[in-house]
């Protein structure tokens, strides 16, 4: 296996890596949001929805 190859590998696994972090920090912040009052989330759900990013293949796995 040529050096070129096996490092397309490692990059892959460590993009792989890093998209199960975001994923998991995601899932965290969003437990954590959900310990506040519904009424109080509800002044600050537009600001929310606008930091929140799109995730195309999101649609896909649900």
């Amino acid at each position: 296996m040529s050096q070129t190859s096996i490092w397309n590998i490692v990059q892959a696994l460590s993009a792989f890596k890093a998209q199960r972090r975001r994923d998991a920090n995601h899932e965290h912040a969003l437990r954590e949001l959900r310990r506040f009052p519904p009424h109080l989330l509800a002044d600050c759900q537009r600001e929310m929805e606008l930091t929140i990013p799109e995730r195309p293949c999101a649609a896909a796995t649900d």
